[in-house]
């Protein structure tokens, strides 16, 4: 995790570049208690530019750079881009099968691991799936999480939830590949999640938005206030290719058009104090290669971490992540597809 200033920022405000895959790898073996962990393989995160442009691309680009108000970035973007440290040159050679989109089923199932090292978890004839240290999952329905509450902690210290939002993209790659991704949830369906029964006045909630002016809209509305929180900062996340560029054009107000980033709003509970975690204010924008795989966020509680008041004898914070899709340390993680990307294959053993 890099924090990088901008000199034109006269309020102190920065940017915090993520490296995913080398957060997972920290945290995964700093809680083994023998020599062997695993490693996120160098294939999830590699994104190149494109070496010829499609004749799509072209009319795309053309289109994009005629049109008379191409969108100006609310942050320092540009100014951040220049400031990012140059990459060295890492070809992966080796591309990786979509273990991810193979169908994937597992019945409603709880586990934890207090090991000490990692665990293998195999699922009959399929693949085996990895359970680091110190992390416990539900295979369980987020809609249900109600019936879930008495084997969950009165409350946590942060809670992370990627909401599997309505949205045309997904449906449209859902028609062709059901068993990609969480069944999509309407507002209502959201604003009845249990969320507010789960939360004390010292917690930070983090929740990944789409671009959609609707869903932010309905979030900070209606979905928060319905969840006993209150609105502390919103930042975009914005997706680098492997030479620290973005992934796409910054297109204009066309919702229709594909945008490099994804909204992150960050909440706490509406009685903490108004000047609770105001600090967070200052991390202008994020930015990280993102993994191939669909909806693979980054991690975030070390980025997080410095912001959380935790109980005077309390050494780690407590976490609830809903709408799992992998597994950390100190997380109780919740859904349907939570071990979906603790497949063995996508890991190198070491």
């Amino acid at each position: 995790m890099l924090k990088v200033q901008s000199n034109l920022d006269k309020q102190g405000r920065y940017a915090v570049l993520l490296n995913h895959r080398e957060l997972i790898n920290q945290i995964y073996s700093a809680t083994v208690t023998d020599n062997t962990t695993y490693e996120l393989k160098k294939q999830l995160f590699y994104f190149h530019q494109p070496k010829t442009i499609t004749t799509t691309q072209k009319k795309r680009k053309r289109k994009l750079n005629d049109a008379p108000n191409i969108e100006q970035s609310e942050d320092n973007i540009t100014e951040y881009l220049k400031l990012l440290p140059e990459v060295a040159n890492s070809d992966v050679e080796t591309s990786l099968p979509r273990y991810w989109e193979a169908e994937y089923t597992l019945p409603q199932l709880h586990g934890s691991n207090l090991s000490g090292k990692f665990q293998e978890f195999h699922n009959g004839n399929s693949s085996s799936y990895i359970i680091p240290q110190a992390a416990r999952f539900y295979n369980h329905n987020v809609e249900q999480l109600t019936a879930l509450l008495p084997q969950l902690l009165p409350s946590y210290d942060v809670i992370v939830l990627d909401p599997p939002w309505r949205n045309k993209y997904i449906r449209r790659i859902k028609r062709t590949k059901q068993e990609l991704g969480y069944a999509m949830l309407d507002n209502d369906q959201l604003s009845q999640l249990p969320l507010g029964q789960l939360i004390h006045e010292r917690t930070l909630v983090a929740i990944w938005c789409t671009n959609s002016k609707q869903h932010q809209q309905a979030l900070e509305t209606n979905l928060l206030p319905s969840w006993r929180l209150r609105l502390l900062h919103k930042l975009r996340w914005y997706k680098l290719n492997t030479e620290h560029q973005l992934i796409g054009d910054l297109n204009s107000g066309d919702v229709t058009q594909k945008q490099p980033y994804e909204m992150l709003y960050l909440a706490c509970h509406v009685k903490s104090d108004a000047s609770y975690a105001e600090e967070l204010k200052k991390t202008e924008l994020l930015l990280s290669i993102p993994s191939i795989v669909h909806s693979h966020k980054p991690p975030l509680l070390e980025w997080l971490r410095s912001h959380l008041k935790l109980g005077e004898h309390q050494k780690e914070p407590n976490c609830l992540e809903l709408f799992a899709r992998y597994l950390q340390p100190n997380f109780t993680s919740i859904g349907l597809e939570v071990l979906k990307l603790m497949d063995e294959r996508l890991y190198d053993k070491v």
